[in-house]
């Protein structure tokens, strides 16, 4: 990963509403609509490419939306084209990620 920022407060104030908005086109491509309400979710984690690992305000469950990678161990959301929207397959919130990122080190 290459990430520039992870649980700063930085990235907790990246516009994740915005962001999906902006790449809107992946769903409306595939007749689809975005399956989330954004504004429930914050960025823990911003990649240089500007991949998003997401996090539920109030339960949670962790999202990566990644339009730009080539990762493993991840699965599209329910509703969601590839490269959108996924969840990490062993990983479903927050604590399960940091203890994951933590015992990666």
């Amino acid at each position: 990963m290459n990430q520039n920022q992870v649980l700063t407060v930085a990235a907790a104030r990246t516009p994740v509403a915005d962001v999906l908005a902006d790449y809107s086109w992946l769903w409306e491509n595939d007749g689809l609509t975005i399956p989330i309400e954004p504004e429930e979710y914050y960025a823990v984690a911003v990649e240089a490419n500007g991949n998003l690992t997401l996090a539920h305000r109030h339960g949670g469950q962790l999202l990566l939306f990644a339009p730009d990678h080539a990762f493993t161990g991840v699965t599209p959301l329910p509703g969601c084209p590839p490269y959108s929207l996924l969840t990490f397959d062993d990983e479903p919130d927050l604590a399960a990620w940091i203890e994951a990122c933590a015992g990666s080190w």
